[in-house]
């Protein structure tokens, strides 16, 4: 399954829990984030073990790619959020220097 999250989404009540988790942990990033624009969720390993998702974050003018494993998707898809927000705090500093 894959989903895109957005700035204009609102969290809904529909679709499955593994969606409606996604779009809860991800939408804080865009109110602390102006600069981010979308974020694709790949959820893989449905049949495996381990379980796998990746983001794919746009931020203006960089693509940023993350991924991580747990034994649940709801367990990875958190490592992979601590993943992007590590990457998307780095894209800050360099591109945006307090005065």
């Amino acid at each position: 399954m894959d989903i895109t999250v957005a700035k204009e989404d609102l969290i809904e009540d529909s679709g499955n829990y593994n969606e409606r988790h996604a779009r809860l942990k991800l939408q804080k990033y865009f109110s602390n984030y102006p600069f981010l624009e979308s974020i694709k969720v790949f959820f893989r390993g449905k049949d495996h073990k381990y379980k796998k998702v990746k983001l794919k974050a746009r931020l203006k003018g960089k693509d940023i790619f993350v991924e991580a494993r747990g034994d649940k998707h709801d367990v990875a898809l958190d490592n992979a959020a601590d993943k992007l927000y590590t990457l998307v705090e780095k894209y800050k500093s360099k591109h945006y220097k307090r005065a």
